[in-house]
């Protein structure tokens, strides 16, 4: 069997068209909130993967941090157990990053597959499962920007196992990223994109609910047809058994 006609959990490989990400396809109002889902999605996952680098970023410089500093105390005479403690940073910006994947996971699926089986029906399991994951990923971004947010603004990571004026060198030295957590514009930038793209994601999940509300009501067959387009530009409608 060719390629192009093979079916892959349900979806018929030949009706993809690349075409289909054409600005004027996939931006077509003939799909109840069509436009205003895609556009809704690309901005979430765009503001995410943006406080996602920036958190990657920082949690990176902090751990090399922690390893410069505790390297350094091993190779002074006599040398000193020291430690550096940024746990909770470490925390709060891999909670970040795993819920700001998840938003790229979830909304970049239900956008690839709006885009290019847009008359396809989903069964009931279906439309539940991805509207409750929306609502838990939202949740978790902003659970994460609420940590991500107490962290920065009132926590400082600190040093132990080195009497103070060693721990005054430490910091002397190895000065970026600094200590108190505010003090660094990486971490403000981070937290700040953080609670943007929540917004972004709480809008994406609305439209995402006011999408898949109408079409379990009404179908997903577009208002109007040009008589010379029966098919549309991504073949005729399917469905998936429950």
């Amino acid at each position: 069997m060719p390629f192009f006609q093979r079916t892959i959990w349900g979806f018929d490989l030949s009706e993809m068209r690349w075409n289909a990400f054409k600005g004027k396809n996939m931006y077509d109002k003939r799909w109840h909130l069509r436009r205003e889902r895609l556009i809704a999605y690309q901005i979430a996952m765009n503001i995410c993967l943006a406080a996602e680098c920036t958190a990657t970023y920082s949690l990176s410089k902090y751990e090399d941090l922690q390893t410069h500093v505790q390297d350094y105390a091993f190779t002074l005479n006599p040398p000193f157990a020291v430690e550096l403690h940024n746990d909770d940073i470490i925390a709060a910006q891999v909670l970040t990053i795993v819920f700001c994947v998840f938003v790229a996971t979830l909304f970049g699926a239900d956008l690839f597959f709006l885009v290019l089986w847009p008359r396809r029906t989903y069964p009931k399991w279906y439309n539940n499962t991805r509207l409750a994951l929306a609502v838990g990923i939202t949740l978790g971004v902003f659970a994460a920007a609420i940590m991500s947010t107490i962290v920065v603004a009132t926590h400082s990571a600190f040093i132990t196992g080195a009497p103070l004026e060693m721990q005054q060198l430490y910091t002397d030295f190895f000065f970026r990223p600094p200590l108190r957590y505010n003090q660094w514009a990486v971490n403000i930038a981070y937290v700040c994109l953080l609670w943007i793209g929540w917004v972004c994601t709480v809008a994406a999940t609305i439209l995402m609910f006011l999408g898949v509300w109408h079409e379990m009501e009404y179908g997903t067959e577009p208002k109007s047809l040009p008589l010379d387009d029966e098919k549309g530009i991504n073949g005729q409608r399917r469905s998936i058994s429950p």
